[in-house]
């Protein structure tokens, strides 16, 4: 049987920074009817496993959803929440009503290139303005905003 899964996750944007220019990578997630998903865009999401913290769970779903190893992660100090639908209840049990999720970024090399998981169908690479229109499904369009707000407060970015 599998263990009930915690109801804490993470979302990580990757992003390359040319010329002064970010470009953030961003994920096209396969439809999951049985799970009321349709296919949309996100950076890359997960949940925590036990006794893992958020910063772990960020880079070892980094490594699982897209081959990239990360030495470190920025946690952007921005999380939301969002409501356990009845599709998921079988995985999270009883209890929780909602999933604490936290945002982080971390910074790639230029010419850094995913290699899908069988989550994701398609990857590109955007601006901050073409990421925000591709960010429909949920509050992912806010989530990348704080990783760009963070960014821009950051020296040298």
């Amino acid at each position: 049987m599998k263990s009930i899964r915690l109801p804490l996750s993470v979302q990580v944007f990757l992003v390359r920074i040319i010329d002064g220019q970010r470009s953030y990578l961003l994920f096209q997630r396969n439809a999951r009817p049985e799970l009321g998903l349709p296919d949309f865009w996100q950076g890359v999401s997960g949940a925590l496993e036990a006794g893992e913290s958020f910063s772990d769970a960020a880079r070892r779903e980094v490594a699982e959803e897209t081959g990239i190893i990360l030495t470190s992660v920025v946690d952007t100090g921005f999380q939301r929440s969002y409501p356990i639908r009845s599709e998921w209840r079988r995985h999270y049990g009883p209890e929780p009503s909602e999933v604490i999720e936290h945002i982080f970024f971390a910074e790639v090399q230029d010419a850094t290139e995913p290699v899908l998981s069988q989550e994701h169908k398609s990857w590109q690479w955007c601006s901050v303005a073409e990421a925000s229109g591709l960010l429909t499904f949920g509050y992912n369009s806010q989530c990348l905003l704080a990783v760009d707000r963070c960014l821009t407060k950051s020296p040298n970015k």
